[in-house]
């Protein structure tokens, strides 16, 4: 799914450091500059959001759409 805009519950991956995110959110979905919210697939609960603007998250890779993938 390489060159997909991921959509919340999916489940992404980082291209440059190979780690999992879920998108949680998109904020200002319908403006001309969204940001994603990420969370990390693995890792404290109360970990911060990954906020990725609309320019940085072609750097991230859908590996599978919201109900394809279950937390493991």
């Amino acid at each position: 799914m390489s060159g997909a805009r991921p959509e919340v519950g999916d489940l992404v991956i980082a291209v440059t450091t190979d780690t999992k995110w879920v998108c949680t959110d998109i904020a200002g979905a319908k403006t001309r500059r969204p940001v994603w919210l990420l969370r990390p697939l693995y890792g404290a609960v109360g970990r911060e959001h990954l906020r990725v603007d609309r320019d940085d998250i072609l750097s991230y890779s859908v590996v599978a759409r919201r109900g394809e993938w279950t937390h493991p």
